[in-house]
Protein backbone atom coordinates (compact mmCIF):
# COMPACT_ATOMS: atom_id res chain seq x y z
CA UNK A 1 0.00 0.00 0.00
CA UNK A 2 1.69 3.24 -1.24
CA UNK A 3 1.68 6.44 1.34
CA UNK A 4 3.57 9.41 1.75
CA UNK A 5 5.87 10.59 5.13
CA UNK A 6 6.04 14.25 5.37
CA UNK A 7 9.56 15.73 6.15
CA UNK A 8 10.72 19.27 6.99
CA UNK A 9 14.12 20.54 4.51
CA UNK A 10 16.77 22.62 5.62
CA UNK A 11 14.99 25.94 4.19
CA UNK A 12 11.98 25.31 6.34
CA UNK A 13 9.71 24.12 3.42
CA UNK A 14 7.61 20.69 4.06
CA UNK A 15 8.08 18.14 1.56
CA UNK A 16 6.53 14.96 0.97
CA UNK A 17 8.22 11.60 0.29
CA UNK A 18 6.55 8.66 -1.60
CA UNK A 19 6.68 4.89 0.24
CA UNK A 20 5.59 1.64 -2.17
CA UNK A 21 6.24 -2.13 -0.96
CA UNK A 22 8.53 -3.81 -3.48
CA UNK A 23 8.66 -7.25 -4.57
CA UNK A 24 10.73 -8.77 -0.97
CA UNK A 25 8.33 -7.02 1.20
CA UNK A 26 10.19 -3.88 1.89
CA UNK A 27 9.04 -0.14 1.48
CA UNK A 28 11.04 2.14 -0.35
CA UNK A 29 11.23 5.41 -1.49
CA UNK A 30 9.76 6.58 -4.84
CA UNK A 31 11.53 9.87 -4.47
CA UNK A 32 10.31 13.40 -2.86
CA UNK A 33 7.47 16.08 -4.23
CA UNK A 34 5.39 18.62 -3.29
CA UNK A 35 2.25 17.40 -2.00
CA UNK A 36 1.42 14.30 -0.67
CA UNK A 37 -0.85 13.42 -3.31
CA UNK A 38 1.71 13.67 -6.06
CA UNK A 39 3.86 11.22 -3.62
CA UNK A 40 1.23 8.94 -3.38
CA UNK A 41 0.28 8.72 -7.12
CA UNK A 42 3.90 8.35 -7.88
CA UNK A 43 4.19 5.43 -5.11
CA UNK A 44 1.35 3.41 -6.54
CA UNK A 45 2.10 3.92 -9.82
CA UNK A 46 5.65 2.24 -9.20
CA UNK A 47 4.25 -0.61 -6.70
CA UNK A 48 1.71 -1.75 -10.38
CA UNK A 49 5.06 -1.02 -11.99
CA UNK A 50 7.00 -3.35 -10.90
CA UNK A 51 5.09 -6.74 -11.17
CA UNK A 52 3.78 -5.83 -14.80
CA UNK A 53 7.21 -6.06 -16.05
CA UNK A 54 6.91 -9.78 -15.47
CA UNK A 55 4.27 -10.49 -16.44
CA UNK A 56 3.76 -11.66 -19.89
CA UNK A 57 1.12 -10.58 -22.61
CA UNK A 58 -1.14 -13.21 -23.94
CA UNK A 59 -0.48 -14.43 -27.36
CA UNK A 60 -3.79 -12.91 -28.47
CA UNK A 61 -2.92 -10.01 -26.97
CA UNK A 62 0.28 -9.21 -28.66
CA UNK A 63 -1.03 -10.54 -32.24
CA UNK A 64 -3.79 -7.92 -32.02
CA UNK A 65 -1.71 -5.18 -30.35
CA UNK A 66 -1.92 -1.93 -32.76
CA UNK A 67 1.37 0.30 -33.42
CA UNK A 68 -0.16 2.78 -31.50
CA UNK A 69 -1.04 0.98 -28.34
CA UNK A 70 2.06 -0.20 -28.77
CA UNK A 71 4.03 3.07 -28.67
CA UNK A 72 2.26 4.47 -25.79
CA UNK A 73 1.33 1.53 -23.95
CA UNK A 74 4.84 -0.11 -24.23
CA UNK A 75 7.31 1.78 -25.80
CA UNK A 76 7.52 5.21 -24.79
CA UNK A 77 6.74 4.33 -21.10
CA UNK A 78 9.22 1.38 -20.73
CA UNK A 79 12.14 2.09 -23.13
CA UNK A 80 15.67 2.28 -21.79
CA UNK A 81 15.70 6.14 -22.33
CA UNK A 82 16.65 9.76 -20.30
CA UNK A 83 13.21 12.05 -19.79
CA UNK A 84 14.12 14.48 -22.25
CA UNK A 85 14.72 11.64 -25.37
CA UNK A 86 11.48 10.61 -23.96
CA UNK A 87 10.14 13.36 -24.31
CA UNK A 88 11.62 13.95 -27.93
CA UNK A 89 10.80 10.02 -29.17
CA UNK A 90 6.74 11.09 -28.06
CA UNK A 91 6.88 14.15 -30.42
CA UNK A 92 7.78 12.33 -33.05
CA UNK A 93 5.59 9.76 -32.73
CA UNK A 94 2.84 12.20 -32.49
CA UNK A 95 3.76 14.07 -35.54
CA UNK A 96 5.32 11.97 -37.66
CA UNK A 97 4.63 8.08 -37.41
CA UNK A 98 0.78 7.50 -35.45
CA UNK A 99 -1.45 9.77 -37.41
CA UNK A 100 0.14 7.36 -40.83
CA UNK A 101 0.47 4.13 -39.27
CA UNK A 102 -0.91 4.02 -35.97
CA UNK A 103 -3.95 1.91 -36.43
CA UNK A 104 -1.95 -0.97 -37.99
CA UNK A 105 -0.55 -3.91 -35.85
CA UNK A 106 2.97 -3.93 -34.70
CA UNK A 107 3.19 -7.80 -35.50
CA UNK A 108 1.72 -7.06 -38.94
CA UNK A 109 3.48 -4.00 -40.64
CA UNK A 110 5.56 -4.82 -43.15
CA UNK A 111 8.87 -3.44 -44.08
CA UNK A 112 7.53 -1.82 -47.17
CA UNK A 113 5.19 0.08 -45.11
CA UNK A 114 7.86 1.54 -42.86
CA UNK A 115 10.00 2.10 -46.39
CA UNK A 116 6.67 3.55 -47.97
CA UNK A 117 6.57 5.98 -44.60
CA UNK A 118 10.01 7.42 -44.78
CA UNK A 119 10.51 7.55 -48.49
CA UNK A 120 7.55 8.70 -49.81
CA UNK A 121 4.81 9.75 -47.64
CA UNK A 122 6.99 12.23 -44.94
CA UNK A 123 8.98 13.31 -48.45
CA UNK A 124 5.51 14.38 -49.74
CA UNK A 125 4.20 16.26 -46.63
CA UNK A 126 7.67 18.40 -46.72
CA UNK A 127 8.89 16.81 -43.96
CA UNK A 128 12.81 17.90 -43.32
CA UNK A 129 15.74 15.21 -44.25
CA UNK A 130 16.59 15.45 -40.47
CA UNK A 131 13.02 14.97 -39.07
CA UNK A 132 12.78 11.79 -41.36
CA UNK A 133 16.20 10.58 -40.08
CA UNK A 134 14.54 10.73 -36.36
CA UNK A 135 11.29 8.91 -37.36
CA UNK A 136 13.20 6.26 -38.68
CA UNK A 137 15.19 5.98 -35.53
CA UNK A 138 12.09 6.03 -33.00
CA UNK A 139 10.64 3.25 -35.63
CA UNK A 140 14.04 1.27 -35.51
CA UNK A 141 13.95 1.65 -31.42
CA UNK A 142 10.04 0.33 -30.95
CA UNK A 143 10.65 -2.14 -33.63
CA UNK A 144 13.85 -3.48 -32.04
CA UNK A 145 11.64 -3.83 -28.84
CA UNK A 146 8.86 -5.28 -30.24
CA UNK A 147 11.17 -7.98 -31.21
CA UNK A 148 12.89 -8.63 -28.00
CA UNK A 149 9.34 -8.99 -26.50
CA UNK A 150 7.97 -11.49 -28.98
CA UNK A 151 5.23 -8.55 -31.27
CA UNK A 152 7.43 -9.46 -33.73
CA UNK A 153 9.63 -11.36 -35.54
CA UNK A 154 12.05 -9.06 -37.47
CA UNK A 155 13.34 -5.48 -37.43
CA UNK A 156 13.14 -4.34 -40.56
CA UNK A 157 13.98 -0.75 -40.37
CA UNK A 158 17.61 -2.52 -39.77
CA UNK A 159 17.74 -2.84 -43.82
CA UNK A 160 16.35 0.74 -44.57
CA UNK A 161 18.68 3.09 -46.23
CA UNK A 162 17.70 6.31 -46.22
CA UNK A 163 19.47 9.18 -49.00
CA UNK A 164 21.93 11.22 -46.55
CA UNK A 165 20.79 14.49 -45.63
CA UNK A 166 22.87 17.24 -47.44
CA UNK A 167 25.21 18.77 -45.26
CA UNK A 168 24.88 22.33 -44.24
CA UNK A 169 27.19 24.92 -44.26
CA UNK A 170 29.20 25.39 -40.44
CA UNK A 171 29.45 28.81 -40.19
CA UNK A 172 32.97 30.11 -38.03
CA UNK A 173 33.70 33.89 -37.52
CA UNK A 174 37.51 34.53 -38.27
CA UNK A 175 39.38 36.30 -35.05
CA UNK A 176 38.12 40.42 -36.01
CA UNK A 177 34.53 39.35 -36.03
CA UNK A 178 34.91 37.51 -32.77
CA UNK A 179 36.28 40.19 -31.37
CA UNK A 180 33.61 42.78 -32.85
CA UNK A 181 31.58 40.37 -31.00
CA UNK A 182 32.69 40.63 -27.58
CA UNK A 183 33.15 44.32 -27.91
CA UNK A 184 29.33 44.27 -28.62
CA UNK A 185 29.10 42.11 -25.32
CA UNK A 186 28.53 44.94 -23.09
CA UNK A 187 27.81 43.04 -20.15
CA UNK A 188 30.53 41.17 -18.03
CA UNK A 189 28.85 38.32 -17.37
CA UNK A 190 28.15 37.98 -21.21
CA UNK A 191 30.82 38.43 -22.06
CA UNK A 192 32.74 35.89 -19.75
CA UNK A 193 29.99 33.57 -20.87
CA UNK A 194 31.04 33.52 -25.02
CA UNK A 195 34.37 33.49 -24.08
CA UNK A 196 34.33 30.58 -21.91
CA UNK A 197 31.86 28.79 -24.72
CA UNK A 198 34.68 29.47 -27.37
CA UNK A 199 37.20 28.11 -25.66
CA UNK A 200 36.50 25.57 -23.61
CA UNK A 201 33.61 24.29 -26.52
CA UNK A 202 31.01 23.11 -24.60
CA UNK A 203 27.37 22.82 -25.73
CA UNK A 204 25.17 25.01 -24.19
CA UNK A 205 23.10 21.85 -21.92
CA UNK A 206 27.20 21.84 -20.82
CA UNK A 207 27.39 25.57 -20.19
CA UNK A 208 24.39 26.40 -18.06
CA UNK A 209 24.85 23.78 -15.76
CA UNK A 210 28.65 25.05 -15.10
CA UNK A 211 29.60 25.10 -11.18
CA UNK A 212 32.39 26.58 -9.64
CA UNK A 213 33.31 23.16 -7.78
CA UNK A 214 33.63 21.94 -11.44
CA UNK A 215 37.14 23.95 -12.04
CA UNK A 216 40.54 23.13 -10.56
CA UNK A 217 41.81 26.91 -11.22
CA UNK A 218 45.16 25.55 -9.40
CA UNK A 219 45.81 23.19 -11.90
CA UNK A 220 44.00 25.32 -15.09
CA UNK A 221 41.35 21.86 -15.29
CA UNK A 222 37.52 21.94 -16.30
CA UNK A 223 35.36 19.01 -15.64
CA UNK A 224 32.34 18.84 -18.04
CA UNK A 225 30.04 16.28 -15.93
CA UNK A 226 26.54 17.26 -16.23
CA UNK A 227 24.21 19.25 -18.82
CA UNK A 228 20.83 20.37 -17.97
CA UNK A 229 17.49 19.96 -20.37
CA UNK A 230 14.00 21.42 -20.11
CA UNK A 231 11.34 18.70 -19.99
CA UNK A 232 7.39 19.46 -19.83
CA UNK A 233 5.56 17.98 -17.00
CA UNK A 234 4.28 14.52 -18.78
CA UNK A 235 8.10 13.26 -18.93
CA UNK A 236 9.61 15.19 -15.87
CA UNK A 237 10.18 12.67 -13.59
CA UNK A 238 8.79 15.31 -10.64
CA UNK A 239 5.58 15.55 -12.68
CA UNK A 240 6.29 19.02 -13.11
CA UNK A 241 7.62 20.51 -15.86
CA UNK A 242 11.20 22.21 -15.26
CA UNK A 243 14.56 21.93 -16.12
CA UNK A 244 16.43 18.07 -15.45
CA UNK A 245 20.16 18.10 -14.86
CA UNK A 246 21.88 14.77 -16.38
CA UNK A 247 25.02 13.02 -14.35
CA UNK A 248 26.69 13.23 -17.89
CA UNK A 249 27.49 15.34 -20.54
CA UNK A 250 25.27 15.16 -23.55
CA UNK A 251 27.55 12.49 -25.16
CA UNK A 252 27.66 10.56 -22.29
CA UNK A 253 31.38 10.30 -21.10
CA UNK A 254 32.63 13.08 -18.79
CA UNK A 255 35.33 15.60 -20.34
CA UNK A 256 38.58 16.97 -18.20
CA UNK A 257 40.89 19.19 -19.97
CA UNK A 258 43.00 22.59 -19.63
CA UNK A 259 41.71 26.25 -19.34
CA UNK A 260 44.18 28.83 -19.92
CA UNK A 261 45.24 30.76 -16.83
CA UNK A 262 43.96 34.24 -17.97
CA UNK A 263 40.30 32.24 -18.32
CA UNK A 264 41.20 31.04 -14.68
CA UNK A 265 41.71 34.32 -13.22
CA UNK A 266 38.67 35.87 -15.19
CA UNK A 267 36.36 33.14 -13.74
CA UNK A 268 38.01 33.80 -9.76
CA UNK A 269 36.88 37.30 -10.19
CA UNK A 270 33.74 36.66 -11.79
CA UNK A 271 32.85 34.24 -8.71
CA UNK A 272 34.30 36.63 -6.26
CA UNK A 273 32.44 39.57 -7.43
CA UNK A 274 29.24 37.97 -7.99
CA UNK A 275 29.97 35.69 -4.03
CA UNK A 276 29.02 32.34 -6.11
CA UNK A 277 28.86 29.47 -4.02
CA UNK A 278 31.21 26.06 -4.90
CA UNK A 279 27.62 24.36 -5.69
CA UNK A 280 25.47 27.31 -6.90
CA UNK A 281 25.11 27.68 -10.89
CA UNK A 282 28.12 29.76 -12.30
CA UNK A 283 25.92 32.15 -14.79
CA UNK A 284 22.39 31.91 -13.32
CA UNK A 285 18.93 33.58 -15.11
CA UNK A 286 19.05 36.16 -12.35
CA UNK A 287 22.48 37.53 -13.84
CA UNK A 288 21.39 38.52 -16.98
CA UNK A 289 18.33 40.20 -16.38
CA UNK A 290 16.92 42.98 -18.40
CA UNK A 291 18.88 46.14 -17.13
CA UNK A 292 17.77 49.33 -19.76
CA UNK A 293 20.91 51.97 -20.00
CA UNK A 294 19.13 54.99 -18.75
CA UNK A 295 22.37 56.99 -19.27
CA UNK A 296 21.59 58.14 -22.65
CA UNK A 297 17.46 58.87 -21.56
CA UNK A 298 18.31 61.21 -19.06
CA UNK A 299 20.02 63.25 -21.54
CA UNK A 300 18.02 62.81 -24.36
CA UNK A 301 14.63 64.92 -23.02
CA UNK A 302 16.79 67.15 -20.26
CA UNK A 303 15.06 70.05 -21.97
CA UNK A 304 11.17 69.38 -21.53
CA UNK A 305 9.77 71.72 -19.75
CA UNK A 306 7.75 70.54 -16.69
CA UNK A 307 4.38 69.59 -16.04
CA UNK A 308 1.78 71.68 -14.85
CA UNK A 309 -1.49 69.81 -13.35
CA UNK A 310 -5.06 71.59 -13.35
CA UNK A 311 -4.71 72.81 -10.14
CA UNK A 312 -1.60 74.53 -10.74
CA UNK A 313 0.84 71.69 -9.00
CA UNK A 314 3.94 71.43 -11.20
CA UNK A 315 5.99 68.41 -11.65
CA UNK A 316 9.43 67.49 -13.12
CA UNK A 317 10.00 64.49 -15.93
CA UNK A 318 11.06 61.24 -14.11
CA UNK A 319 9.30 61.34 -11.15
CA UNK A 320 6.42 59.01 -9.39
CA UNK A 321 3.92 62.38 -10.09
CA UNK A 322 5.11 63.22 -13.38
CA UNK A 323 4.32 59.20 -14.57
CA UNK A 324 1.35 58.06 -12.87
CA UNK A 325 0.33 61.08 -11.81
CA UNK A 326 0.34 62.87 -15.17
CA UNK A 327 0.50 59.78 -17.08
CA UNK A 328 3.36 61.46 -18.75
CA UNK A 329 4.79 58.68 -21.30
CA UNK A 330 8.36 60.45 -21.97
CA UNK A 331 11.50 58.91 -22.07
CA UNK A 332 12.84 59.90 -18.64
CA UNK A 333 9.35 58.94 -16.87
CA UNK A 334 9.14 55.51 -18.56
CA UNK A 335 12.54 54.89 -17.23
CA UNK A 336 11.60 56.03 -14.02
CA UNK A 337 8.88 53.67 -13.97
CA UNK A 338 10.58 50.44 -14.65
CA UNK A 339 13.53 51.23 -12.05
CA UNK A 340 10.55 52.18 -9.44
CA UNK A 341 8.70 48.52 -10.58
CA UNK A 342 11.72 46.45 -10.19
CA UNK A 343 12.52 47.65 -7.02
CA UNK A 344 9.08 47.02 -5.90
CA UNK A 345 9.12 43.46 -7.16
CA UNK A 346 12.79 43.35 -5.16
CA UNK A 347 11.07 44.29 -2.29
CA UNK A 348 8.30 42.15 -2.47
CA UNK A 349 9.93 39.04 -3.49
CA UNK A 350 12.18 39.66 0.13
CA UNK A 351 9.26 39.71 1.95
CA UNK A 352 7.46 36.59 0.34
CA UNK A 353 10.46 34.49 0.89
CA UNK A 354 11.01 35.52 4.86
CA UNK A 355 7.31 34.77 5.04
CA UNK A 356 8.04 30.96 2.85
CA UNK A 357 5.58 32.08 0.50
CA UNK A 358 5.76 31.26 -3.18
CA UNK A 359 6.04 34.34 -6.36
CA UNK A 360 4.17 34.16 -9.49
CA UNK A 361 7.30 33.47 -11.02
CA UNK A 362 8.24 30.59 -9.05
CA UNK A 363 4.80 28.96 -9.65
CA UNK A 364 4.93 29.76 -13.17
CA UNK A 365 8.62 28.64 -13.59
CA UNK A 366 7.34 25.27 -11.45
CA UNK A 367 11.52 24.56 -10.41
CA UNK A 368 13.03 26.45 -7.77
CA UNK A 369 16.32 26.58 -10.19
CA UNK A 370 17.83 29.62 -11.81
CA UNK A 371 19.34 28.03 -15.34
CA UNK A 372 19.98 30.46 -18.22
CA UNK A 373 17.07 29.85 -20.82
CA UNK A 374 17.42 30.39 -24.64
CA UNK A 375 15.66 32.96 -25.00
CA UNK A 376 17.76 35.20 -22.40
CA UNK A 377 20.97 34.26 -23.73
CA UNK A 378 19.11 34.73 -27.43
CA UNK A 379 18.44 39.03 -26.52
CA UNK A 380 22.32 39.19 -25.91
CA UNK A 381 23.94 37.05 -28.51
CA UNK A 382 21.33 38.50 -31.45
CA UNK A 383 22.08 42.24 -30.22
CA UNK A 384 25.67 41.42 -30.53
CA UNK A 385 26.16 39.59 -33.63
CA UNK A 386 23.96 42.58 -35.41
CA UNK A 387 26.66 44.86 -33.92
CA UNK A 388 29.51 42.47 -34.86
CA UNK A 389 28.03 42.62 -38.66
CA UNK A 390 27.81 38.72 -38.71
CA UNK A 391 25.44 36.85 -40.76
CA UNK A 392 22.20 35.71 -39.14
CA UNK A 393 22.63 32.15 -39.31
CA UNK A 394 25.30 32.83 -36.65
CA UNK A 395 23.56 31.79 -33.55
CA UNK A 396 24.91 30.53 -30.18
CA UNK A 397 26.02 27.21 -31.08
CA UNK A 398 27.90 28.95 -33.80
CA UNK A 399 30.34 29.60 -31.18
CA UNK A 400 31.59 26.13 -30.53
CA UNK A 401 31.97 25.79 -33.86
CA UNK A 402 34.43 28.63 -34.26
CA UNK A 403 36.79 27.69 -31.40
CA UNK A 404 37.22 23.93 -32.61
CA UNK A 405 37.89 25.43 -36.17
CA UNK A 406 40.71 28.00 -34.54
CA UNK A 407 41.85 25.08 -33.11
CA UNK A 408 42.58 22.70 -36.05
CA UNK A 409 43.40 25.72 -38.04
CA UNK A 410 46.66 26.23 -35.44
CA UNK A 411 47.60 22.60 -36.18
CA UNK A 412 46.09 21.11 -33.10
CA UNK A 413 46.55 17.34 -33.13
CA UNK A 414 42.54 15.74 -34.21
CA UNK A 415 42.24 13.67 -31.55
CA UNK A 416 42.89 16.47 -28.72
CA UNK A 417 40.54 18.34 -30.76
CA UNK A 418 37.72 15.04 -29.93
CA UNK A 419 38.07 14.20 -26.82
CA UNK A 420 37.96 18.03 -25.64
CA UNK A 421 34.89 18.08 -27.70
CA UNK A 422 33.37 15.50 -27.19
CA UNK A 423 32.77 14.09 -30.68
CA UNK A 424 31.57 10.64 -31.20
CA UNK A 425 33.83 10.03 -33.97
CA UNK A 426 36.98 11.50 -35.56
CA UNK A 427 34.83 11.82 -38.92
CA UNK A 428 32.45 14.38 -37.07
CA UNK A 429 35.92 16.49 -36.21
CA UNK A 430 37.38 16.27 -39.50
CA UNK A 431 34.47 18.14 -40.86
CA UNK A 432 36.11 21.25 -39.61
CA UNK A 433 39.29 20.56 -41.44
CA UNK A 434 37.41 21.05 -44.43
CA UNK A 435 35.55 24.41 -43.15
CA UNK A 436 38.81 25.59 -43.26
CA UNK A 437 39.92 24.01 -46.71
CA UNK A 438 37.24 25.73 -48.11
CA UNK A 439 39.01 29.25 -47.38
CA UNK A 440 42.76 28.39 -48.55
CA UNK A 441 43.13 30.16 -51.81
CA UNK A 442 45.96 27.79 -52.66
CA UNK A 443 44.50 26.01 -54.96
CA UNK A 444 42.66 28.98 -57.12
CA UNK A 445 46.27 31.03 -57.14
CA UNK A 446 47.62 27.82 -58.85
CA UNK A 447 44.97 27.68 -61.70
CA UNK A 448 45.63 31.25 -61.63
CA UNK A 449 49.06 30.85 -62.49
CA UNK A 450 48.40 28.53 -64.77
CA UNK A 451 46.24 30.94 -67.27
CA UNK A 452 48.66 33.50 -66.61
CA UNK A 453 51.62 31.53 -68.12
CA UNK A 454 49.21 31.63 -71.17
CA UNK A 455 50.38 34.96 -72.28
CA UNK A 456 54.18 34.41 -71.90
Amino acid sequence: MAYAIKRTCKNGKTRYVGMYKSKDGKYKSAGTYDTPERAVEVAAKQERHLPSLLQETAPASKATMTIHRFCTERFLPLHNIGAATRQGYAYTAKNHILPYIGHLRISEAERETFYNLLVKVLPSQEVSRGVIVATRKVLSAMCQMALDEGYRKDNPLRTIRLPQAPTKRILVADHDQWRRLEEALAHPPARLFARLNVTSWARRCEMISLRPCDFEFDKQVLNITRSTVYVTAKYHPSGRSGWLTKPHPKNGDWRRFAISKQMCVSLQDHIEEHSIGPEDLLFPHWMFAYQKDHAAAETEEEELPPLVSKSGLIYQHGTKAARYGMKCTCTKCRAFAADYQREWRRKRAEEYKANGQLLKTDVWRRDGTEFLGTDVWNRFWHKARTAAGLPEGFTPYNARHTGISWAIDKGVDLQKVRQRAGHGSLSITSRYAAILNEQDTTLAETLEEIFNNFGH
